[in-house]
C-alpha cells in the first residue's frame, strides 16, 4: 500500500514461498508485485520467487488490457441492442489504484436497467444466455472473458432491506454520472459508465456482507473498499452509513472498518463509523482463513455426487454459523434459497 519502505525483520526464503502463495491466494499478487520489488535488496525475495512473480503479473496486466478492450466493445454491443449500462467492480474498481493494471480482474460485471425479460430477449437475439438467477445471468459475448449482466447491482436475503436496497439503487442510478465511457463513435450520450465513490460506498458494502456470509471475502475486496472509502467525499460519509444501518448492514460495516485499519492502516478521516472491536478481528481472521471468495474455506466444499438437498443443507449451516452475529440477514437466507429455486423452475431458468 505504500504506508512503509521496508519490513520490521528480513523474511526468510520459506517465509517469502508463504508469503507469494497467501497473496495468490488473496489474488493480490499483482498489486503487491511493486510492493516487493520497493523492498530493500535485502529484504526482497529470492530470484526465482521474483521472477515468477513478474511473469504472474504480467499475465495479469495482460488480462486487465483485454478486460479494458471488451469494456469499450461491450459498449458497443449494448448501443447496437438499445440497452445502456454500468460496469460494475472490476477495472472501475481499479481506476482508484495506483497502478489500475495490476489489480486482478475476474469476469466483467454490468449492470444493464429493464425489465428483466426484455434484457434477456435482447441479448438472446445474438447471443447464449444461461445461468438465469434474480440478480444476473451469464451472456457469452467474448471468447476469452466471462460477461455478467445483472439486473440488480446487488440482494440481500432479507426481503425488506433487499426491497430497500433496490430502491436505493434506482435512486441513485451513476447512468448520468459524468464519469462515463465515451461512445465509442464519440457521438451522443455514453451507454455504458462507471458508479461514483457514493454509490460504490454502498454497492459495495452490500457484496461483500452477501459474499461473507454465503461463501467468504478475501482482501482484494477489502482492498477495494479501502479505496472506495479514500475516493469518497467527507460530506458523503454519515449519508452512506446512515443508508449501510437501514439497510441492516451497520455491524458489518463497523467491524469493516476495523479490518481496513489492522490491515491497510485506513486513517481515521476515511472511516464511515467507530470500528467494532468484538466483531472486527473476527472477520479479519476470517479474510485470511477463507481467501478470495472462500476459495479455502472447507464449509464451501461439498462431497462427490452431492444431492441438491444436501448442497442446500450445507450451504444454509454456512450461512447460520454467523447466525449470532447478523440474525436480520442470516434468518432469511433459507427462505429466499427457496424462493429463488421455485421462482427458476417456474420460469424455466433451471
Amino acid at each position: 500500500m505504500g504506508r512503509a519502505s521496508s519490513l520490521e525483520k528480513d523474511p526468510t526464503p520459506q517465509t517469502w514461498n508463504m508469503l507469494f502463495n497467501m497473496a495468490r491466494q488473496q489474488t493480490l499478487l499483482g498489486v503487491l508485485n511493486d510492493a516487493a520489488h520497493s523492498l530493500p535488496v535485502e529484504q526482497q525475495p529470492p530470484e526465482d520467487i521474483l521472477e515468477r512473480w513478474d511473469r504472474l503479473t504480467g499475465r495479469i496486466e495482460e488480462i486487465h488490457s483485454t478486460h479494458e478492450k471488451h469494456t469499450v466493445e461491450l459498449e458497443d454491443v449494448l448501443a447496437r441492442l438499445g440497452l445502456h449500462g454500468c460496469i460494475l467492480k472490476g477495472t472501475g474498481l481499479a481506476r482508484l489504484y495506483p497502478n489500475p493494471g495490476r489489480r486482478q480482474c475476474g469476469d466483467i460485471d454490468v449492470w444493464v436497467p429493464g425489465p428483466r425479460k426484455n434484457i434477456i430477449k435482447a441479448f438472446s437475439k445474438e447471443y447464449p444466455v444461461h445461468d438465469v438467477i434474480y440478480q444476473e445471468c451469464k451472456v457469452d459475448i467474448f471468447d476469452d472473458t466471462e460477461v455478467e449482466v445483472h439486473f440488480h447491482p446487488a440482494k440481500l436475503f432479507n426481503p425488506f432491506s433487499n426491497a430497500r436496497l433496490q430502491r436505493w439503487f434506482e435512486k441513485h442510478s451513476p447512468f448520468e454520472s459524468p464519469d462515463s465511457i465515451p461512445c465509442i463513435q464519440g457521438q451522443g450520450r455514453a451507454v455504458l459508465c462507471y458508479p461514483d465513490a457514493e454509490f460504490n460506498t454502498v454497492f459495495c458494502m452490500a457484496h461483500m456482507y452477501r459474499h461473507y456470509l454465503v461463501g467468504g471475502l478475501g482482501l482484494r475486496q477489502m482492498m477495494d473498499y479501502y479505496y472506495v472509502l479514500r475516493e469518497l467525499p467527507a460530506a458523503g460519509r454519515e449519508p452512506a452509513m446512515r443508508t449501510l444501518k437501514r439497510l441492516g448492514m451497520g455491524r458489518f460495516t463497523a467491524a469493516t472498518m476495523l479490518a481496513l485499519q489492522y490491515n491497510f492502516g485506513l486513517e481515521d478521516e476515511y472511516l464511515l463509523c467507530e470500528p467494532d472491536r468484538k466483531l472486527g478481528p473476527q472477520l479479519i481472521e476470517d479474510l485470511i482463513k477463507m481467501g478470495n471468495f472462500g476459495v479455502l474455506d472447507p464449509r464451501n466444499r461439498g462431497k462427490e455426487g452431492e444431492s441438491a438437498l444436501a448442497r442446500f443443507r450445507r450451504k444454509n449451516r454456512r450461512v447460520f454459523s454467523n447466525l449470532r452475529h447478523y440474525p436480520r440477514e442470516v434468518l432469511w437466507a433459507p427462505f429466499a434459497r427457496l424462493s429463488q429455486y421455485f421462482w427458476r423452475l417456474f420460469l424455466g431458468y433451471l
